[in-house]
């Protein structure tokens, strides 16, 4: 399992724009600070606006902003947000069932059910506001 690197760039663009503390910034501002290119930002900012966690400023002092608090921006939210629901297997999808689930207790998905868990546990405690 891998986060993939729009995941990561998303949590960079995010923390960036946390600590400029409310400041309008331009798609060019938030791609240079964060190393990304323009047309990767706007990819990017276009899901966190759909999920609520950037907001974008129209007219000529435009940009971008939080949506709401660092704090209640979890990491976990983000991830979602870039690549969809965590499932670290193919059984662990909404509607797949694990193969060997039917006939005995399946001691491999459950214990990849517990890693899951674990994992989104641990990304939804933290937030954005972490990060500085």
């Amino acid at each position: 399992m891998q986060i993939k690197t729009h995941t990561d760039y998303a949590i960079r663009i995010l923390q960036f724009v946390n600590t400029r503390k409310g400041e309008t910034l331009t798609a060019m501002q938030i791609a240079l600070a964060t190393g990304i290119t323009t047309p990767t930002f706007t990819k990017i900012a276009m899901k966190l606006k759909k999920d609520g966690m950037l907001k974008a400023i129209q007219g000529g002092q435009g940009g971008y902003i939080l949506n709401k608090p660092a704090h209640e921006i979890n990491i976990y939210d983000v991830l979602e947000s870039i690549e969809g629901e965590l499932r670290i297997s193919h059984c662990m999808e909404s509607g797949e069932l694990c193969l060997h689930g039917e006939q005995v207790k399946c001691k491999v998905h459950e214990m990849l059910n517990s890693v899951q868990d674990d994992i989104v546990n641990k990304l939804s405690n933290m937030y954005i506001s972490d990060l500085g």
